[in-house]
């Protein structure tokens, strides 16, 4: 699912990078990102359960997230929306 995300916010809306967060315990979570190709970014911290918890932050670039692009998932249609989001169409792979 996150890839089809990732698939969206780069290759459909232009994004240079996106973030994800996860509490440093949630090990799938954390897991997830690295697999994917996000890099560690710093740690923060947040309360869970009226405890403080320690949050770490990952970050993915284009050109990291373009290394790992599946091939398999494809875009219908999001060159519509652009305009009415007033968004630029994306650069070429």
């Amino acid at each position: 699912m996150r890839q089809a995300v990732l698939h969206l916010a780069f290759d459909g809306l232009g994004a240079r990078e996106a973030g994800s967060d996860a509490f440093f315990d949630n090990h799938a979570s954390n897991r997830v990102s690295q697999a994917l190709g996000y890099v560690l970014n710093g740690v923060t911290w947040d309360t869970r359960r009226g405890e403080p918890a320690e949050i770490k932050r990952w970050r993915l670039t284009r050109e990291q997230w373009i290394k790992q692009r599946r091939d398999d998932i494809e875009l219908v249609a999001v060159g519509d929306c652009l305009p009415v989001l007033g968004i630029d169409p994306p650069p070429a792979h």
